[in-house]
């Protein structure tokens, strides 16, 4: 009688780890060993239901895979600098605030700590819109003339024309209740007043850099506008808030939600703000024939801007976010259009925007140019 020798069909397990079924040596899933299903005394056991398998499996993949994380640190000639520089900026970044408050805790110096966190933020929002322009030709030198010739001779320029009856001038339009009052006050006053001063480092740089490209001239206006807003707050902070505080009718939630809007949206407004100036300026030192109009309109549009945020922040804050919205959509549009401009003025362009260049022959110098694209 012939006999057949007895097959035995694979046993079908599954996977502790995944859960998965297979009928190898290996889950066809996860990779992990297949083992018999957990004991009884393995269930909730430290290691809790079907745990088992993961601590069999994980010091096999921990040997494997230690290596491969110490292989960089053997290898740090091969990171770009690029990325080396990145990494320790993120790093500043983290840390600074950390170590300024321990310093100045230390020191017990709360005035200089203002002082130091002011320029932290300045520091991000010049980082932010450095990377958004991608522009070339920034001289950092020029930059840190437009952040601090702000803070030292525009602030010092408006505190003596404040000093000088400015200030009981404009009491009366810019406190009254009357938005009709209100408005025009604060434009006149407070909007005025404040742009010049911040273009007032630009008209310095307009003298001494005048090959300086579009988006660069714009970025010098917006360190300018940002020295001026920590500047500004510093102020506040420092001093009416401080006061307030210590008379007990300014609590402290409100002295923190208003110190940390000084150090975040106000200098982002004044960036704006003086940023559009930027923009205008530099078209009037490249377009001479057009050249005391668009001087005007430097000053004439971020100060209407400025004092509509002014008048309406307290008595309708919904408008005032709305006319500080308006103001970042126009300063968009700008630095946006900034290489057709220049192309129209035949001259390089210094960003990688997918901007359609216009069939229309280049512009000469001294040829009328509208300040502004059509939309704005």
């Amino acid at each position: 009688m012939k006999t057949h020798p007895v097959t035995h069909s694979p046993v079908a397990r599954t996977c502790a780890l995944c859960g998965s079924a297979g009928t190898g040596r290996y889950c066809g899933n996860c990779g992990a060993a297949l083992q018999d299903a957990p004991t009884p005394w393995q269930d909730g056991v430290y290691l809790g239901t079907h745990r088992a398998q993961f601590v069999r499996v994980a010091p096999h993949e921990l040997r494997e895979l230690i290596p491969l994380l110490f292989a960089p640190f053997r290898h740090l000639d091969a990171i770009p600098t690029a990325r080396w520089r990145a990494t320790l900026l993120i790093a500043g970044v983290s840390i600074v605030p950390l170590a300024s408050l321990n310093l100045f805790v230390a020191l017990n110096d709360p005035v200089d700590a203002y002082r130091a966190y002011g320029l932290y933020f300045s520091a991000l929002w010049a980082l932010l819109f450095a990377a958004a322009f991608r522009t070339t030709g920034i001289h950092w030198r020029l930059g840190l003339l437009a952040y601090f010739g702000t803070m030292v001779v525009g602030m010092a320029a408006l505190t003596i024309s404040l000093l000088s009856g400015l200030e009981a001038l404009r009491g009366p339009f810019v406190g009254s209740h009357a938005i009709g009052v209100a408005i025009p006050g604060s434009i006149l006053f407070i909007g005025v007043p404040e742009e010049l001063c911040k273009a007032l480092v630009l008209f310095m740089i307009w003298r001494y850099a005048k090959d300086a490209r579009l988006r660069a001239f714009v970025f010098y206006g917006i360190l300018s506008g940002l020295g001026f807003g920590i500047k500004e707050g510093l102020g506040y902070q420092l001093g009416d808030y401080a006061a307030a505080a210590a008379r007990h009718n300014f609590g402290f939630i409100t002295y923190y939600l208003e110190s940390v809007l000084r150090l975040t949206s106000l200098p982002f407004f004044h960036a704006v703000w003086t940023g559009i100036a930027a923009f205008l300026l530099w078209f009037a030192q490249h377009v001479e024939k057009d050249r005391n109009g668009l001087i005007v309109l430097a000053i004439a549009i971020p100060a209407t801007l400025h004092g509509l945020y002014d008048a309406l922040s307290d008595p309708y804050p919904g408008l005032a976010l709305i006319a500080v919205a308006v103001a970042v959509g126009i300063f968009g549009i700008y630095v946006a259009s900034a290489a057709r401009f220049e192309r129209a003025l035949g001259l390089p362009v210094d960003d990688d925007d997918d901007v359609v260049p216009s069939a229309a022959p280049a512009v000469t110098a001294g040829a009328s140019v509208p300040p502004a694209p059509s939309s704005a």
